[in-house]
This record gives C-alpha cells, sequence and structure tokens, in this order.
C-alpha cells in the first residue's frame, strides 16, 4: 500500500481547490475536504477496488 497516501493527495491537487483539508482515520488515508462553501467531500484510497474514491456531502 506504500505510495496510496501521496495518489489520494495527487487527486485531491488534481480536482480540488482547497480551503482546507484535514486527516480522516475512518477510511485508508481519508482526507476530509472543506470548500469555499463548506461543503465537504471525504476523498480515501479503497483497498476493495485498489484505486482513489471519493464520497461528496449529502444534501
Amino acid at each position: 500500500m506504500e505510495g496510496n497516501e501521496e495518489k489520494v493527495m495527487e487527486w485531491i491537487d488534481d480536482h480540488f481547490d482547497m480551503n482546507e483539508i484535514e486527516e480522516f482515520p475512518f477510511f485508508p488515508y481519508g482526507k476530509l475536504i472543506r470548500d469555499e462553501n463548506g461543503e465537504t467531500t471525504v476523498v480515501f484510497w479503497c483497498v476493495i477496488y485498489g484505486r482513489v474514491d471519493y464520497r461528496f456531502q449529502e444534501a
């Protein structure tokens, strides 16, 4: 799994203009991102599919 956290961070950097990011240990290499509107997205490494995955905040 070495390098997976870097993949998560690269994906975040490629897809977001971040205001705030924090660790979110409920998911592997999880990161909680808050955008300028205060909405959150969780980005993490999916061990089932072997890729970066994400979940947007439900309205």
